[in-house]
């Protein structure tokens, strides 16, 4: 499917009348100067437009993504003189494609071999539009990134919230269960731990799951989650003297898998009790819907994606209100680099992971680089950009500092939440990219890592299945060292350095 947007497209009457209007203006100088007794006055010359002639191909394989920038795409192409050409295809090593959209995940495939252009020195001028040190510090300095050069441009950010059954948590028996079982009445989840403690009380009383079933690769960016919270502690401006090394699945000197870490073994061992509590669900075989499992009374609490949330039913125009949201927790200990062992966290301690959003790259090869990227800058800038975050079935998440202002609320209410719930997406948002925190981790972004996701969302079903924690990460480790023992030792570690930003 394509579509050229081209330079102009006014209609013959819109033009006649334009070219009327001008000879009238022409006629009317001509006349005062001829009773003036002047000399011919010069017409005013009017401004090239700077790409006329060029055309540029994007390739975009979400047709939804590709339907929000098309607008944008159009404006841009008449107001600059290109024309430009969407594909809703992935682009391929040895297409044509100026500018791919991709997910944050395979920028390493592309910027390894060289096929990406570094992002223009322009861009990061303090008085250029585009506005480059709006970006969040996780996107431009990390996620956009590879071998120290910028190579991509963020369009999408990454973003996710807890939702619960508000008004479940008011029910009596819920209530006297918490004062038995815990000492304190039940409420929204700071930590992993409390999340944990709530989906087994909603498990106990109604003798049945309480979260949803998760595909593999949902339970896989789970376990990433919580297992950051568990692997470092969050260090800011204060405490950056004690931050910890920047590996997080991998060790950067060795190269080797960190699975078996105390921080990857403690998440693990926290799936395998949500399952052996019968709050979690066995991971079905083909595809799960945790909206779906919300929707329909068979989860009472849920992590959701920003395009899982957009989907939640609103048979007023409205969220119903016995959903409310709130912040992705922390845990209750973290890992003591030093000691090798967990230790107590005084508060919940949260470390952002990101491994979701999409960037616009620029192909090395390209013959019109500085258009492209001037395409990119005016989908990922300032004004353009909340037009896709305000835009819930592309669940794209914050990546600019404005993108969380509060007085940019209305971003936000497209999501079908009333004002309260409303602000407590975006304070949910706000807390999930944590800006303060210094040393957060990225999922996994180097050349193999679709083959590493797929062995990861391959192992891990068999926690909500019964197999021993233990074991299923001995078995992940397994198939990683495998999946390692494909790439020469000197490529693997300098992969994983790349893509924990080092060179």
């Amino acid at each position: 499917m394509q579509q050229s947007l081209p330079t102009n497209s006014p209609d013959r009457f819109t033009l006649s009348n334009r070219w009327n209007r001008r000879w009238l203006v022409m006629l009317g100088l001509i006349s005062l100067a001829s009773m003036g007794g002047c000399a011919d006055t010069p017409t005013p010359a009017t401004s090239p437009k700077p790409y006329t002639g060029i055309t540029l191909t994007l390739r975009c394989p979400e047709p939804l993504f590709t339907d929000a920038i098309r607008p944008a795409v159009r404006s841009w192409a008449e107001r600059t003189g290109a024309t430009v050409t969407l594909l809703t295809e992935p682009m391929t090593e040895g297409d044509t494609t100026d500018i791919g959209i991709i997910g944050t995940s395979e920028l390493g495939r592309w910027a390894d071999r060289d096929l990406l252009a570094p992002v223009p020195a322009n861009l990061r001028a303090s008085d250029h539009p585009y506005q480059w040190s709006g970006i969040l510090p996780a996107y431009r300095e990390q996620v956009i990134e590879w071998g120290g050069q910028a190579r991509a441009l963020p369009l999408a950010g990454d973003g996710g919230v807890l939702v619960y059954r508000a008004d479940r948590l008011a029910d009596p028996k819920l209530i006297e269960f918490f004062r038995q079982t815990h000492g304190r009445l039940p409420q929204a989840p700071a930590s992993w731990e409390e999340f944990a403690d709530l989906a087994a009380g909603w498990a106990a009383l109604e003798n049945k799951p309480s979260l949803p079933a998760l595909s593999g690769a949902e339970l896989a960016q789970l376990y990433f989650r919580v297992a950051a919270c568990y692997d470092r502690v969050a260090v800011n401006d204060a405490t950056i003297a004690r931050r910890d090394d920047l590996a997080f699945q991998f060790d950067l000197t060795t190269g080797e898998p960190r699975l078996g870490t105390p921080g990857f073994t403690a998440a693990a061992h926290w799936l395998g009790e949500l399952a052996r509590r019968k709050c979690l669900p066995p991971s079905p075989a083909e595809g799960a819907d945790p909206v779906a499992a919300l929707a329909e009374g068979r989860a009472l609490m849920a992590v959701l994606t920003l395009d899982q949330l957009a989907r939640l039913p609103r048979p007023t125009g409205l969220t119903t209100p016995r959903y409310a949201i709130a912040p992705l927790p922390g845990t209750r200990q973290y890992l003591d680099h030093q000691k090798g062992v967990l230790i107590p966290a005084a508060t919940p301690n949260y470390i952002p992971y990101f491994d979701g959003g999409r960037l616009g790259v620029v192909r090395s090869a390209s013959p019109h680089p500085a258009a492209a990227f001037d395409l990119l800058a005016e989908l990922g800038g300032p004004t353009r950009s909340l037009e896709l975050l305000s835009n819930p079935a592309l669940g794209a998440g914050p990546f600019r500092v404005t993108h969380l202002d509060r007085d940019r609320l209305i971003v936000w209410l497209a999501y079908g939440w009333d004002s309260e719930q409303t602000k407590a997406l975006r304070d949910a948002l706000e807390l999930f990219v944590r800006q303060e925190v210094k040393n957060p981790v990225y999922g996994l972004r180097a050349p193999d890592q679709q083959s590493l996701r797929a062995a990861t969302a391959a192992t891990l079903p068999g926690l909500t299945r019964g197999t021993p924690a233990d074991t299923v990460v001995a078995e992940l480790l397994t198939r990683w060292r495998q999946i390692d023992e494909q790439t020469p030792r000197d490529t693997r570690i300098r992969w994983r350095r790349l893509a924990a930003g080092l060179n």
